[in-house]
Parts: structure tokens; sequence; C-alpha cells
């Protein structure tokens, strides 16, 4: 008699199996995995500034915080500012990389992101079954190199990479937060100390990158304790990551975080957080299918005996879902909730690492991991769309005519806003008419694209941006005499690139204008101003 052994798996089984298959192990999935990122991020350097669609001003708001980092001034101290100081220094490393250029930008964005992935893979390849690590490093390095704004559409190119770092480092630090170290004794706990490290280390980057993402990852933090073992270990980690980091950061800013503390509470005065309809109305149904199936995980694997498991599921679920509607009320953002994707990767490990029990059907495991599939395969291809379309856009561009900002280092700035390039151009003529060789300057628009263009040092004062009920208000805003600083010229526009500045800076700003600056030019789109001379002393009495 023959014997034919068992059964081939069915198509179910095999697709659960593939969950737990050591992928890693082979030098040539991880080789595969390093070209890939190694790919994407020089895709992202390859599109630079180019090929940009909306809300331009943006970028001239990081370039100039970089430039002013690179002359010295420290955020908060020397200048108004919304957002900490890391994405300054990370643009202006990006700006050393290309010798001032504008394209530094993406230079800087491709090496947070390579550096991300390395963070993603060092956390996942612990914590998670091999092909879920591979899904999480990937979505790590899309989510943090797309040049598109977050819940934009792809094509929708522009400037705004701290919120993308935001998301990124929150998706890293929730990795460590959910899933411990599968290992013993000593093992384990070197391994809780070391993921404790990063998740301190993570809370004080987004300290100082943007509060509102800091909120929302401590509360992350807290919430996601019920969901895994609670150690000593860990928590020595994040105190031993979070207390060097925070320490660099307050030395580079001369151990004064008063400054910050009072930019960041009169953001939060001007810019509170917008629970309204829209909210609802555009995220119902993605909320509905994640909770779905969040729920429905939560259902298996409690089924299964992983009780524990599926309460974690469930909390963290609900917990994910509400700091990304913290984190969309709270930026200018209308879609999306990129964290969603990284928590589902998350239930899919912790369903894949169960196999089916003896007689139960296989097609319920199957089903729920094929959904998840869908749902992190839709955040990927969003993701990969904008970065591809950034590099299409900047192909394109070099294949036909196009206007371009009349100062070489902007020469790798490309956008599809022509009247904001226009406005620009003549504002760096009228500058270029009447400005002296030691002038500084300082522009009450949206942005100062004036003194990284032209090569000025930058006066201390003034503001990254300029953003009415985003960041000041009539009655919550820079002192005069702060915003305006050392500055002997100003730069003011006709119609300014943001509406909401049209009545409101003659009315805050204004008056004070009138009385330290005169008028010295005008063009079509700006008017110039200089810094009144100081009255001679009078004769000693």
């Amino acid at each position: 008699m023959v014997d034919r052994g068992l059964p081939p798996p069915t198509m179910p089984a095999r697709f659960i199996a593939l969950w737990r298959a050591p992928l890693l192990d082979r030098p040539i999935v991880r080789a595969g995995l390093l070209i890939l990122i190694v790919a994407l991020c020089l895709v992202r350097a390859y599109t630079g500034l180019s090929g940009i669609q909306v809300d331009s001003h943006d970028a001239f708001g990081v370039l100039d915080g970089a430039w002013r980092v690179l002359h010295g001034q420290k955020p908060h101290a020397d200048f108004y500012s919304p957002l900490g100081p890391v994405i300054y220094l990370a643009t202006a490393f990006g700006l050393l990389l290309s010798r001032s250029g504008a394209e530094g930008f993406g230079y800087s964005q491709a090496v947070c992101g390579g550096l991300l992935a390395w963070w993603a893979y060092w956390l996942g390849r612990r914590r998670l079954d091999h092909l879920p690590a591979v899904l999480l490093c990937l979505t790590v390095v899309l989510l943090s190199i797309n040049p598109s704004s977050v819940g934009e559409s792809p094509p929708n190119t522009s400037c705004m990479a701290y919120n993308r770092y935001g998301y990124a480092l929150v998706a890293l630090l929730l990795v460590e937060s959910m899933e411990p170290v599968a290992a013993s004794d000593r093992a384990e706990r070197r391994a809780e100390l070391r993921g404790g490290v990063s998740t301190g280390a993570l809370l004080a980057l987004l300290l100082f990158l943007k509060i509102t993402y800091f909120v929302g990852a401590a509360a992350l933090v807290a919430a996601l304790i019920p969901c895994r073992k609670q150690t000593r270990d860990r928590w020595t980690g994040i105190f031993f990551g979070f207390a060097p980091v925070f320490l660099i950061f307050w030395g580079y800013l001369d151990f004064r975080l008063t400054p910050m503390w009072k930019d960041f509470r009169m953001v939060a005065a001007s810019k509170p957080a917008r629970m309204s309809w829209f909210i609802f109305n555009n995220l119902y149904l993605s909320v509905a299918f994640y909770l779905a199936f969040v729920f429905a995980a939560g259902g298996l694997l409690s089924s299964g005996g992983a009780q524990a498991s599926a309460r974690a599921v469930r909390i963290a679920g609900i917990a994910v879902c509400l700091v990304g509607i913290f984190l969309l009320a709270t930026n200018f953002q209308y879609y999306g909730l990129p964290l969603s994707a990284v928590m589902a990767i998350l239930v899919l490990k912790r369903i894949g690492a169960q196999p089916p029990a003896e007689g139960s059907p296989a097609w319920k495991p199957a089903v729920l991991l094929l959904w998840g599939s869908l749902f992190v395969a839709g955040s990927l291809n969003y993701e990969a769309m904008g970065l591809g379309f950034g590099a299409f856009q900047k192909h394109a561009w070099e294949q036909t005519p196009h206007s371009s900002f009349q100062a070489p280092v902007l020469a790798g700035f490309r956008t599809y806003e022509r009247g904001y390039v226009d406005l620009v151009n003549d504002g760096l003529a009228l500058v270029n008419q009447h400005r002296r060789p030691d002038d500084t300057i300082m522009s009450l628009d949206f942005s100062n694209p004036f003194s990284y263009a032209l090569g000025m040092n930058p006066a201390p004062g003034g503001a990254t941006t300029l953003h009415y009920r985003g960041n000041f208000t009539d009655d919550r805003h820079p002192a005069p005499q702060r915003l305006f600083g050392q500055a002997n010229l100003v730069i003011v526009p006709v119609v300014p690139s943001d509406t909401g500045l049209i009545y409101s800076i003659p009315r805050v700003y204004g008056p004070y204008l009138a009385a330290h600056f005169h008028p010295i030019g005008e063009s079509a789109g700006w008017r110039l101003y200089r810094r009144n001379p100081e009255p001679a002393p009078g004769p000693a009495l």
C-alpha cells in the first residue's frame, strides 16, 4: 500500500502560513528590501523641490528656518516659530549636502526616510514576524518621504515634511508600545530596555518637532499600557531614551525652554483643534472600515483562546483611531489616518502568528488576513503614488518650458503655482534694486523667501511663517518689537499669498510699521520699507 502522506495544504492555509514564513532569514530577501528602500529614498532625493503643486509658500517657511539655523540663530529665541528645531536642523543638513540649493529640502527628506526605515526594521525584526516587519519598513519609509501633504491627493505635491515625520515617529512608538520582544530572562530584559530607550527618544524628538505630535504620542503610550506587559526595564529605558535627547535639544536652545513654551502656547491659542462636522463627513467610511476590521480580528483572537491579545487589539485599535483624529484636527489636514495602516500590520501579525486550531476552518483567519492586507496595500499604494507623481512631475518639468524663481539657489525649486513664482520674482527684483550690502530683511507675507534666496544674513526677529488663526490672531501675536526685530528692510505684499493676512497684518502690525519705517520702493506686487534712522543723541547736560 502506497503512503500518500498528508493532504496538500489548502490555499487559505498557505496564505496563513505566509505570515509566519521566515522570509528575512534569506539573504536575498534582506538585500532586496535594502535595495528597495534605498531606491525609494533616491527617488525622493531626485525629486527635490520640483513639480510642487500646492502651498509653495510653506517651503520657504522651512528653508528660512534652516537658513537661520545655518547662520547661528536658534528657533524661538531668535525668531518666532510654530515648529520645534528638528525640522530646521534636518533641512539645514540637506542644504549643506546641496551647497545651499533648494533641492536640499528633498535630500534631507530622503536621508530622514532612510533613517526611519532602519529604525522600523530594528524595531520590527524582533517584535513582528517577517512579512509584517517588511510591511512596516515599507509603510514607514513611504509615509516619511512622500512629497504630497498627508491626506491630500497624490498629485498634490507640497512641502510639509514635518507632518510626515511626525506620523512616522508616532508609528514607530506604536510598534514598541504594542509589541514586546519574545525573549527570555536576561535577553528579554535587555530587549525591554532597548525598546524603552527607543520610545523615550521618539517622544523627545516629537516634542522638538511639533507639539501636537508629542501630545498625541504621550496619550497613545498611556492608552496602550494595558496592551502589553509593563516592566521596570521598559520604563527605565523610556527615561534614559528621553533624557539625553531632551538634554541635547535643551542645550542647543541654550538651556532656555521658556521661549519655545511661549511660542507653542501662542500657536495653541491661535489654532484650536477643529472638531467640526467635516471630520466626521470625511472620515466616517474609513473609520468604520478600520474599526470593523479591528473588532473582527479581536473576535477571532478571542474565539481562539487569545483573550489578552484580543483585548489589546481592541484597546489599541480605538486608541490609534482617536489619536489619529486628534492629529488630523490639529493639523491643516482634511483626510487620512496613516496610523491605521500601521495598526493593521500589528493586527495581521497577531492573526498570522496564531495557527488555526485543529478542526477549525482556515478560511476565517485567511479572510481577515486578506482584509487587513488590502487595507495596508491601499496605504502603500497611496504613498507610493505620491512619490511617483513627484518624480514624474520633476521629469515632465524638465521637458517643457516653464517659469522659475530668479535666484541661483532656487534653481531646483520648481512649482506649478506660477502666480506665486511671479510674485516672488517681483519681490526679488525690488529688493535687489534698493538693498545695501549689510541690509537684513523681514517679510509680512506668509513666509520670507528673500533672506535665503538672496543670500542675505537673516536678522534676529521675524517669523518663519505668519498664518492668521494658524499661529497668530489679533489678541495673541508676537510683539511688534520681536517680529520686526533688527531688520532694517521690511517687504509687504500688496496681496498676501495667504488670504487671512489681507486685513490682519495692517490691523496688527500696520501702526508699528508706519511709526518705525518709511517707504523706499514699490512694485506691482510689493512695497519695500526701510527703518527710520535713530535720532542723534542730544547734548549732555
